[in-house]
C-alpha cells in the first residue's frame, strides 16, 4: 500500500479512525486508486476534506500499526507530523480538527453511553433502584466521563494541536474543579485581580476547553522558543498555566459557553419547526454526508445538545440510517446467486448490525447505486418517523444493536423509545423490501470464471505480447515480482514499444496509468502485464492505451503503446512482468521460450 500512495516522501501525515485509514498526501495525483482497491481487505478508496482514505473496516488497527512499521513512524509521530500538512480549505481544516480531537474518544463514549442506557432499562424494569450500591457504582463509572469531559477532550485536543496534553488536561481540571463548581452551585462571587469572573457550570462542557487547548498549544510553542534550556522542563508549563487560566475564566469560558448555548437552541429550534421534514431530510442525506466524511462537523453539536440539554434529538433521527443500508444488504445477501458479492453481503450485514456500515456501503450496495439510492429513501422516512415521534438519545451513540439502550430515557421507557425502536425497524424492512423488489436484479449468475481442472492436466498457452529478450521472473528489480508473491510467470525486456494481446479473452482492469492491464483468458487464465517497474510514478505519461474495461480481444490485438525511450530516459527501467495473478489454482506454470522472443511465441504453458 506505501508505494501505491507514492511512497514515504508523498505522505504528510497517516491517521485512522474506526474503519479507514486518512493519509494526508503531498501530490493527490501519485496514489493508484485501481491498485489500492485490488489490495486485499481494502473495501474502497474515497477522496474527502484533503484526506485520502482507504476504507478498510474493523481490522484498520492492525493495518495502520503495519504501516507505521514499514514507514519507520511511531504512532504518536504520526499525529505530531500532521500540523505540518499543506494548507486546505477552512472547512477541510475544521473538519480535521474536529475527527482529531474527537475520535480518539468516541468509542469510549459509546460504551459509557450504553451503560448509562442499560441502568435507565434495570430501574425501568424493577431490577435495580438507584439507591444500590451497584447502581452507585456502575452509575459513577458511565456518569465519569461526562461529568469530566473537560479532562479527557482537554488531553485529546492538546494531542491534536501539537500541545503537551497534559498541560490541556489540567486546564480542563480547573474548569470542573469542586471550588469553581461550588461556587457556580452558591452564586459565591469570584474575581481575578479585581475582574469579575462570570460564574458557569463547566462540567460536562465540550467548546471552552478545546479553545483552551488550542491557545495553550500556541502560548507553549511561544515561550519554548525563548525559554533557557535548563529550565524549560517546569518554565514552560508554569508560564503556560498562569497566562492561560485566567483567560479561560475570564473569556474563552464565558464566550464559549455563550456560543455552545447558541448551537444547542439553534438546532432544537430547527428541530421544533418540524420533527418529521427534519429527520426524512437529515437521516435521508446522512450516509452520503458519513462517503465525504463530512459527519464530523456535526459531532460537536450532537454531543453539545447531550452536555446542554442533557438529551440529543438529532442523533434519534439519523440512528436509522445504518439500519436501512443494513436492510439492503441482507436483501442482496439473499437474492444474490453471485458466488463473489453473496458472502460479502452477509458479512456486511452482520457488520451492519454492529454499527460499521463502510462494508454494507462501500462493498454491497454503492457498487450498485439503486440500493444505496432506495436504503436512503429509507432511511428518510424511518427518520421522519422518529422525528414524528420523539425519538431522542441521552448519550452520544455509535450505530448498532449495542447503541439501542442510549436512547431510554434516564427516568424510565418513555413513548420516545418506542417510536424509536419503530423508526429502526421501519429502516431496516423498508430498505430490504424496496432493495428485494426493486434495486436488485438477479435474472443471471455473475459471468463463471473457468479455472483449472486439475485432474485433467489441461494444458493452456500464453503467448508473448511483447518482442524483446527473455528474462526469469526472479531476476526482475522488483521484489513483488520477482519474489512470486503476485504470482508465477516470466519477464521482457522489450525493443520496441507495443504490447500486444497475449491469447483470446477479456480485458478486467486497465490502470489508469496505462503502465498496467489485466486480461482473463476464455480459459480463465488471469494474466498481468505490467509495463517497467514505478512506471507508475509517470501517471500514464508516455503509454497509450487502446483498449478499455470490459473490451472483448483476440490474440495479436495492439493493447498498449508506450514511448520506451522516453521512459528510460527518464531513470525507469522498462523490464515488462507478464504474471500469471490466480497461479494458485494451476500445477504448474513452464516458460516456453529462452533469450529473444516475438510477439506471438509460445512463452508460458499452463497446466
Amino acid at each position: 500500500m506505501l508505494n501505491s500512495v507514492g511512497g514515504n516522501e508523498n505522505i504528510n501525515s497517516v491517521i485512522h479512525c474506526v474503519t479507514r485509514l486518512r493519509f494526508k498526501l503531498k501530490d493527490h495525483q501519485l496514489p493508484d486508486k485501481e491498485q489500492i482497491k485490488q489490495i486485499d481487505g481494502v473495501i474502497t478508496v474515497v477522496e474527502s476534506g484533503g484526506q485520502f482514505q482507504v476504507v478498510i473496516g474493523n481490522e484498520v488497527p492492525k493495518v495502520y500499526e503495519a504501516l507505521l512499521e514499514t514507514m519507520g513512524v511511531k504512532p504518536d509521530q504520526a499525529r505530531q507530523e500532521e500540523q505540518n500538512n499543506e494548507k486546505s480549505g477552512l472547512f477541510s481544516r475544521f473538519v480535521d480538527v474536529i475527527s482529531g480531537v474527537f475520535m480518539p474518544v468516541v468509542g469510549v463514549l459509546a460504551a459509557v453511553g450504553i451503560l448509562k442506557g442499560l441502568l435507565a432499562l434495570c430501574t425501568s424494569l424493577g431490577w435495580m433502584t438507584d439507591q444500590m450500591g451497584t447502581y452507585k457504582i456502575l452509575y459513577a463509572t458511565a456518569d465519569a466521563m461526562f461529568y469530566f469531559f473537560p479532562v479527557i477532550l482537554g488531553f485529546s485536543a492538546g494531542k491534536k494541536f501539537g500541545g503537551n496534553p497534559y498541560l490541556s488536561a489540567v486546564l480542563g481540571a480547573a474548569l470542573v474543579y469542586p471550588t469553581i463548581t461550588s461556587a457556580f452551585t452558591d452564586k459565591t462571587a469570584l474575581s481575578f485581580l479585581t475582574i469579575p469572573v462570570v460564574l458557569i457550570n463547566y462540567t460536562s462542557s465540550v467548546i471552552p476547553i478545546i479553545i483552551a487547548a488550542f491557545l495553550a498549544a500556541k502560548v507553549e510553542k511561544m515561550i519554548s522558543k525563548y525559554a533557557p534550556a535548563s529550565i524549560k522542563m517546569f518554565i514552560v508549563p508554569f508560564l503556560t498555566l498562569v497566562i492561560i487560566s485566567p483567560i479561560v475564566f475570564l473569556v474563552v469560558g464565558p464566550i464559549a459557553t455563550i456560543v455552545s448555548d447558541g448551537l444547542a437552541k439553534g438546532s432544537m429550534w430547527i428541530y421544533q419547526l418540524s420533527p418529521a421534514v427534519a429527520g426524512l431530510v437529515l437521516a435521508g442525506f446522512w450516509q452520503g454526508i458519513i462517503i465525504f466524511g463530512l459527519h464530523w462537523a456535526f459531532i460537536p453539536i450532537l454531543l453539545n445538545n447531550v452536555v446542554t440539554n442533557g438529551f440529543d434529538p438529532i442523533n434519534g433521527m439519523l440512528f436509522c440510517t445504518t439500519f436501512a443500508q443494513t436492510g439492503a444488504a441482507f436483501a442482496i445477501a439473499l437474492k444474490s446467486r453471485d458466488p463473489k458479492l453473496k458472502p460479502i453481503a452477509t458479512s456486511a450485514t452482520i457488520a451492519g448490525l454492529m454499527g460499521v456500515t463502510e462494508p454494507a456501503i462501500y462493498g454491497v450496495t454503492l457498487p450498485a447505486k439503486k440500493p444505496f439510492i432506495l436504503a436512503s429513501i429509507a432511511a428518510g422516512i424511518a427518520g421522519a418517523t422518529a422525528g414524528l415521534l420523539g425519538s431522542t438519545a441521552y448519550g452520544f451513540a455509535s450505530g448498532g444493536v449495542f447503541g439501542i439502550p442510549l436512547f431510554i430515557n434516564p427516568k424510565g421507557i418513555d413513548a420516545g423509545f418506542i417510536g424509536f425502536i419503530i423508526s429502526l425497524v421501519v429502516a431496516f424492512v423498508l430498505g430490504f423490501i424496496l432493495t428485494y423488489l426493486f434495486g436488485y436484479k438477479n435474472a443471471k449468475p455473475a459471468p463463471e470464471i473457468k479455472v483449472a481442472d486439475e485432474s485433467k492436466e489441461e494444458e493452456k498457452m500464453v503467448f508473448s505480447p511483447l518482442n524483446g529478450e527473455l528474462i526469469p521472473l526472479t531476476a526482475v528489480n522488483d521484489e513483488a515480482f520477482s519474489s512470486g508473491a503476485m504470482g508465477q510467470g516470466a519477464a521482457v525486456i522489450p525493443k520496441d514499444g507495443v504490447a500486444y494481446a497475449p491469447f483470446n479473452g477479456t480485458v478486467v482492469t486497465v490502470f489508469k496509468t496505462k503502465h498496467a492491464i489485466g486480461l482473463i483468458s476464455e480459459e480463465g487464465v488471469e494474466l498481468l502485464i505490467h509495463i517497467g517497474i514505478n512506471t507508475v510514478s509517470l501517471k500514464g505519461k508516455h503509454f497509450t492505451s487502446f483498449v478499455s474495461e470490459g473490451d472483448t480481444i483476440q490474440k495479436g490485438d495492439k493493447l498498449v503503446e508506450f514511448d520506451q525511450e522516453a521512459i528510460v530516459s527518464e531513470g525507469y527501467d522498462i523490464t515488462t512482468s507478464i504474471i500469471v495473478t490466480n497461479t494458485a489454482v494451476y500445477t504448474d506454470i513452464i516458460v516456453e521460450n529462452t533469450k529473444d522472443v516475438h510477439a506471438g511465441d509460445h512463452l508460458l504453458k499452463i497446466k
